[in-house]
């Protein structure tokens, strides 16, 4: 089945099922991605547990319910799969199925994170990234007053739950885009022998959508915005990179603010000398 036929199968849903019970990640964001990618959104979203003609039936799309992985008819479960196959949430195995795995593991840093968690658990995805005997960390970041308030709205409020999840397609689809003209509008530079990726001819949207995504992927030391709160330069150090630190930058003609932590500096105005900020910001260890 081609990228098409998947895109016009997803056209044709009358339905969506997922569970009842308590809400997760995994299917409030399968819906989302559902509607992201084809199904019409005056689709209604149905919290049940599925019988045999929802699963039969070529027009109902089940997420995360159901025991069953069969996406001829449209029907996406992890459940039922062995716990020594690679761990695989009910979106994961949506997005594969679509062909897009590749380009949603570079856009969102959630997706690969929240497959994890979804499916072996925070423990567990603890330790997968390295953080044994601290894991309880990672759940009091996951376990937070606003992501149980959503959730459990989601759970209880059908509305919401349409909202919601109509929301964040938009979300999804609007990243995708801005994931495009980005990668157009980036210039890759080197100033004072440091790579700089130079996003001021990119959109507001694009900037706070996708360039970390970017910075992800392409690994330069320092991004240069145009400062959203005043009308100069923000530079920004990446991925900690020891090579600079800002804060040898206070007090010098261009410097508007200097953060103590050495990561920013923004300048006064655009027309500020990126040469400059560089070279003073580099450190002994160049």
């Amino acid at each position: 089945m081609t990228q098409e036929t998947k895109i016009r199968a997803l056209g044709q849903v009358k339905r969506i099922v997922v569970h009842n019970g308590l809400a997760h990640v995994d299917d409030i964001m399968a819906c989302a991605i559902a509607f992201a990618t084809g199904v019409p959104h005056g689709v209604p979203i149905e919290r049940c547990r599925p019988v045999a003609k929802d699963l039969e039936s070529r027009t109902t799309l089940v997420l995360d319910v159901g025991g069953s992985y069969d996406p001829e008819r449209l029907n996406f479960d992890h459940h039922q799969r062995a716990r020594t196959e690679e761990p695989k949430c009910a979106y994961k195995l949506f997005v594969e199925w679509l062909g897009l795995d590749e380009e949603f593991s570079t856009i969102f840093s959630w997706y690969g994170a929240w497959n994890l968690v979804d499916v072996i658990g925070p423990f567990a995805t603890g330790r997968e990234m390295g953080i044994r005997d601290h894991e309880e960390i990672l759940m009091g970041l996951i376990d937070n007053p606003l992501a149980d308030f959503v959730i459990r709205r989601f759970a209880d409020d059908g509305e919401f739950r349409k909202r919601l999840a109509l929301s964040l397609s938009r979300g999804i689809d609007l990243s995708r885009r801005c994931w495009v003209s980005i990668n157009e509008n980036v210039v890759k530079r080197e100033i004072c022998g440091i790579p700089v990726a130079d996003f001021t001819n990119c959109s507001t949207e694009e900037i706070s959508r996708c360039s970390d995504a970017w910075i992800r992927q392409n690994r330069p030391a320092c991004s240069i915005t145009r400062d959203n709160r005043g009308s100069g330069l923000t530079f920004l150090r990446c991925n900690d990179d020891p090579r600079l630190d800002f804060s040898r930058c206070q007090g010098k003609p261009y410097a508007q603010f200097c953060h103590p932590g050495g990561f920013v500096v923004k300048t006064l105005a655009l027309t500020d000398n990126p040469e400059l900020v560089i070279r003073d910001a580099r450190t002994e260890k160049c």
